[in-house]
């Protein structure tokens, strides 16, 4: 069974391990009890332990969310460790996973490549004798071992293991081989090159009261997808506040099978002060994103089918300005104050909201 989740901060307790943490009525409905294995899917899938929530667990400095539409309100929330959440590559607070119940194996042998290559004599003795406690990893997670020299961090990608499997059980009396090989389907560095190889129509369009998104084209490269889309919004374009880059979760997969992952995405900002007659406003802000996707897309695939689960967006107090003693006669110079976590939060809007692409032409 899987299951939606939304992304929350970690609890205090996690750092450096591969848990993640849900209240128990969730982890009864998927059949997970406490310590079993799960697997977790953002921009990335990988796994670990799961650990019941305490329903009166301490909310301090967690990300402000505002929710537009139910779906989004009633959305459960997990918390993810840093390990965790860097292997999902989810960008950020907020953005929705899944979840559902795995399994590992115990590795007699590990196989990783360092962030940093060491010696010979280095390689001869790579030990895990820094690890506190036992880890989940998968082919491709990358591991932070905790170090003040960044030239001697005992950090690596996990290129495979023994016995065979997609993911495995280690801790500090796991054997590990040292290998030069780059991690198959490393997500970090496939959206790098590469060349276009189409660009196919969409001009999709979805509208709520306070915004409008439109996913207009998606180009085809040969390591990745790329989905042009772009929002306008009157979220917050008031007063001290202001909307800031839509970020949008979003999930695909063609007549074959395929499932795409959204695990890159980049783009500008900007805003309007004079409305239109479709907003009926005097300003709005508006996005122009660039989403990656990967693996490629199937040239043998007909159709594809996207999804956008939601669309999320930064809304922050515009820093007030203050002034300072000028430095030279007749001049002012102006500094804006600080923002603390408390002048930003993020604003919801639930979909899903699904289009299916003919490919035939592409």
């Amino acid at each position: 069974m899987t299951r939606f989740f939304r992304v929350q901060v970690p609890h205090p307790d996690d750092a450096e391990k591969t848990r993640i943490r849900m209240k128990k009525t969730h982890m009864q409905e998927l059949g997970i009890q406490k310590d079993d294995i799960v697997k977790i899917t953002g921009g990335k899938t990988t796994h670990a332990f799961c650990l019941p929530l305490d329903d009166n667990y301490d909310k301090q400095n967690e990300q402000n969310f505002v929710f537009l539409d139910e779906s989004s309100k009633n959305m459960p929330i997990i918390k993810t460790s840093n390990l965790t959440y860097s292997n999902l590559l989810n960008f950020h607070s907020g953005n929705l996973v899944q979840v559902e119940k795995s399994s590992a194996r115990k590795a007699n042998k590990i196989v990783v490549k360092p962030l940093y290559m060491p010696d010979d004599a280095g390689k001869k003795d790579y030990p895990l004798d820094w690890l506190e406690g036992q880890l989940v990893v998968s082919k491709g997670d990358r591991i932070m071992g905790k170090q003040v020299d960044p030239k001697n961090t005992r950090g690596f990608f996990v290129i495979d293991g023994m016995p065979d499997s997609q993911v495995w059980i280690i801790d500090k009396d796991t054997q590990v081989e040292i290998s030069d090989k780059t991690p198959e389907h490393l997500h970090r560095m496939m959206m790098s090159g590469g060349n276009l190889n189409s660009v196919i129509p969409v001009v999709q369009k979805i509208q709520g009261d306070d915004f409008e998104a439109t996913l207009s084209a998606i180009e085809s490269y040969d390591n990745y997808m790329k989905l042009r889309m772009y929002v306008k919004n009157i979220i917050a374009h008031q007063e001290d506040w202001t909307s800031g880059m839509c970020t949008p979760t979003i999930r695909a997969w063609d007549d074959l099978g395929n499932q795409y992952l959204l695990n890159g995405f980049g783009g500008s900002m900007g805003g309007a002060q004079f409305g239109n007659s479709l907003w009926g406003k005097t300003s709005y802000n508006f996005s122009d994103v660039s989403c990656i996707l990967t693996p490629a897309l199937d040239v043998q695939a007909r159709e594809l089918t996207i999804s956008i689960e939601q669309l999320m967006w930064d809304i922050s107090k515009r820093p007030m300005p203050q002034e300072t003693i000028p430095r030279e006669k007749n001049q002012t110079k102006v500094m804006m104050t600080p923002m603390s976590p408390l002048d930003q939060k993020f604003a919801i809007h639930g979909g899903p909201w699904q289009f299916k692409i003919s490919l035939r032409e592409k």
